[in-house]
């Protein structure tokens, strides 16, 4: 499996690509888990403080977005598996979980 990191992501990492094998990590989740092991200051580029993936990074299994998944995090990993990592979306928080949360378009904000 190769990870693939674009913009800020590659610059945070330092390096573009990073092959892993499936010992070290055969799913989404224990892939962001080794990432964030191996270079300790992406951690909180890829974690929010509850420790889960951060919302605003766009991250793709073979071209899927794994949170959208049946499986969610717990996608698979097949050995040529392409998992793409590119930089926070900073724009807003316009992505597509957001739009899926329940209370989105309903008066909540996450502000003050």
């Amino acid at each position: 499996m190769r990870a693939k990191f674009y913009a800020n992501m590659r610059t945070i990492i330092g390096i573009s690509s990073l092959d892993v094998d499936d010992a070290q990590a055969d799913t989404f989740r224990e892939l962001i888990v080794f990432l964030a092991e191996k270079f300790p200051d992406a951690k909180p580029h890829l974690f929010d403080s509850n420790g889960e993936m951060r919302k605003d990074v766009p991250a793709f299994v073979d071209g899927r977005n794994p949170r959208l998944a049946t499986v969610g995090m717990d996608t698979p990993l097949k050995p040529d598996s392409v998992v793409s990592f590119f930089s926070p979306i900073s724009s807003g928080r316009m992505n597509v979980e957001v739009l899926r949360e329940p209370n989105f378009g309903k008066g909540a904000t996450d502000e003050g």
